[in-house]
């Protein structure tokens, strides 16, 4: 089966904000690919493979990890 890319937003708890460049450090040795580390907000995204769930990144110090979408505007 082939795998597919998929796009994350992780959220960092309030009280790992210190540790978010190590924990996005832990997330690429699980095979992730980080796009951005945001250390004010507490947010990392990147990819992952389809052989890899989310769930199995809800590593210490993730709060939240969920797909990134797209979002579109409603146009009239």
């Amino acid at each position: 089966m082939k795998s597919v890319k998929i796009n994350f937003i992780a959220s960092v708890n309030d009280d790992s904000i210190d540790e978010i460049k190590v924990i996005a450090k832990k997330l690429e040795s699980l095979g992730c690919s980080i796009s951005n580390v945001l250390t004010i907000s507490g947010i990392i995204t990147g990819s992952t493979t389809s052989n890899v769930s989310l769930d199995d990144l809800k590593i210490d110090g993730i709060k939240n990890i969920e797909p990134d979408r797209t979002v579109k505007a409603l146009t009239k």
